[in-house]
């Protein structure tokens, strides 16, 4: 587990993420974290959107970018 600071940063508050942590989720500077309560009462934090739609939606990327060869397995 990593301990977490937070910060007031203005109005808001900010989490400083440690080295370790942040090569773990692969962001940068300027970079976006997508932050989901679980069922039982936890955050979990990605480098991309883990949503239902958001997988859909690459899904679908997939499917198109390999539209030809998903046809020719189907075969």
């Amino acid at each position: 587990m990593v301990e977490l600071k937070v910060m007031k940063v203005g109005d808001e508050l900010a989490v400083v993420l440690t080295e370790e942590l942040r090569q773990s989720l692969g962001v940068a500077d300027g970079g976006t974290l997508y932050a989901a309560p679980t069922a039982a009462g936890q955050v979990t934090l990605a480098s991309r959107d883990m949503s239902h739609d958001a997988r859909r939606a690459r899904g679908r990327e997939f499917m198109e970018r390999y539209r030809q060869a998903l046809e020719t397995l189907a075969k």
